[in-house]
C-alpha cells in the first residue's frame, strides 16, 4: 500500500494569513464604527426595544470581528515560530521567531499583556466605580441590567454600551467600539513588544535608542481609548491646566492617538529587531588581514 503523502503549507503561509486576519478584523471594526457614527442620527429616532436589539446586533458583530483579530494574531504567533520559516538566521524574521520561542520571554509577554489589559481597562472607564452615585436615583437601575445610546459622538465612541453588573456595589461597564477592540489589540502588541524586548535585553543587543520607539506606543495606547487620561497625564507634566478642559480639549483628537499607537508598537518589534540582526552581523565579521 501507499502511504499517504502529507502536503505541508508553505512557510510563509500562516503567516500572510495571520497578518491578513488580524488586519481584516480591525478594518471591519473601524468600518462599522464610521458607518454608524454617519446614521447615528436615524439611529436615534428608533424606539427603545429596536434600539436595544440593533446595538446589541452592532457588538455581536464586532465581537466576531475581535474574534478574527485574535485568530490572525494566533496565526502570526504560529507562522513565526516554524522552524521551517526562514534559512537565513539573521534575518529579521528569525531574530523574532527565536525571540517568540524563548517560553520564558513569551510568558515574560503575556504577563505584560494582561497587566497592560487591567490598566486599560480601568483608564479608560470600561469598567465604572462610582461610590458617591445612587445608581437607582441616577439611572433608574436597582438590578443587573443595560442600556445603550445611540447618539452623539465622534467615530468610535458609539453606539455606547451600558451594563449595570451591581448597581447596589456601584459597579458598572461602559463599552466602546474603539475600546472593546483596543483593550484586546493594544495589549498583544505591547506584551509582543515586551517579549521581544526582554530577549534581546537577555542577549544584551537592545540598544537604548530603540527602547523609546515602543514605550511611545505604550503611552499613545492608553490615550487611544481615554482623552481623558491624556488630560489628566498632560495637565500633570504641564502644570497649572485645568485636566477636564484639557480633556475636552483633546476628545476630538481620539483618532490621532489611534493612528500613532498602532503603528508605533507595530515598528517597535521591527526596529529591535534590525538592531538586533546589526549586532550579530557585527560580532560576526571577520576582520580583514592588513596588508604591509
Amino acid at each position: 500500500m501507499k502511504r499517504a503523502v502529507k502536503h505541508r503549507l508553505p512557510p510563509g503561509f500562516t503567516l500572510t494569513v495571520g497578518v491578513l486576519a488580524f488586519a481584516a478584523g480591525c478594518a471591519s471594526v473601524a468600518l462599522d464604527s464610521v458607518g454608524w457614527y454617519f446614521s447615528q442620527q436615524s439611529y436615534a429616532l428608533f424606539d427603545e426595544g429596536s434600539l436595544l436589539s440593533t446595538v446589541l446586533r452592532y457588538y455581536l458583530v464586532e465581537a466576531a470581528a475581535i474574534c478574527v483579530v485574535v485568530g490572525g494574531a494566533y496565526l502570526v504567533f504560529r507562522g513565526l515560530t516554524r522552524r521551517d520559516l526562514d534559512p537565513d538566521t539573521d534575518s529579521v524574521k528569525a531574530i523574532l521567531a527565536d525571540s517568540l520561542r524563548s517560553r520564558k520571554d513569551v510568558l515574560i509577554g503575556i504577563m505584560a499583556a494582561l497587566l497592560y489589559a487591567l490598566l486599560y481597562v480601568f483608564l479608560s472607564s470600561i469598567v465604572v466605580f462610582q461610590p458617591t452615585v445612587d445608581f437607582g436615583a441616577a439611572y433608574g437601575v436597582s438590578s443587573p441590567s443595560w442600556n445603550a445610546a445611540a447618539c452623539c459622538g465622534s467615530p468610535g465612541t458609539v453606539p455606547a454600551l451600558y451594563v449595570y453588573l451591581l448597581p447596589q456595589a456601584h459597579i458598572a461597564l461602559q463599552i466602546l467600539p474603539l475600546d472593546a477592540l483596543f483593550v484586546v489589540v493594544v495589549p498583544l502588541l505591547v506584551g509582543l513588544n515586551v517579549a521581544i524586548a526582554a530577549h534581546a535585553l537577555r542577549n544584551k543587543v537592545l540598544r537604548s535608542d530603540t527602547g523609546w520607539l515602543g514605550s511611545l506606543g505604550v503611552i499613545t495606547g492608553l490615550f487611544t481609548g481615554c482623552p481623558t487620561c491624556a488630560g489628566l497625564f498632560l495637565s500633570g507634566a504641564l502644570g497649572g491646566l485645568g485636566a477636564t478642559s484639557l480633556a475636552v480639549a483633546l476628545a476630538p483628537y481620539q483618532m490621532v492617538f489611534v493612528v500613532l499607537s498602532i503603528p508605533l508598537l507595530v515598528a517597535s518589534p521591527l526596529v529591535v529587531a534590525v538592531n538586533t540582526r546589526r549586532v550579530m552581523r557585527a560580532a560576526c565579521a571577520v576582520p580583514q588581514p592588513q596588508r604591509s
